[in-house]
């Protein structure tokens, strides 16, 4: 789970790397080409993230609905990433408590075992 958890991190920084790009190019990714890959690998890593669900909501701080909206989140992330029209406050808030959220259950996670 570690392995994941750092790929999910890295993953997170290059959201923040496209969408700083978009920003100061002022131009969107190609859906087709860019976004539709970008988010399949994303979902691909969610499915192995949603395999330790229920061991990650035996943390203190975490519950269902916290897990859900950390997942949610990082599906989100990996669209609004790719287009100018996102919102710079709300992705980077998102993106904080995403990595937040990641950081927590990486630094915990021996207690899950």
């Amino acid at each position: 789970m570690q392995q994941l958890l750092a790929q999910l991190l890295n993953d997170i920084s290059e959201m923040q790397q496209k969408f700083d790009h978009v920003k100061t190019t002022d131009t969107d990714y190609d859906f087709y080409t860019i976004v539709v890959p970008f988010t399949k690998q994303i979902d691909q890593q969610l499915k192995k993230f949603r395999s330790f669900e229920t061991q990650i909501l035996h943390l203190n701080y975490m519950n269902k609905q916290k897990f859900d909206l950390l997942v949610s989140n990082i599906e989100s992330l990996s669209v609004e990433c790719h287009f100018k029209r996102t919102s710079r406050k709300l992705f980077t808030e998102k993106l904080k408590a995403v990595q937040y959220d990641l950081s927590y259950i990486q630094r915990n996670e021996f207690a899950l075992w």
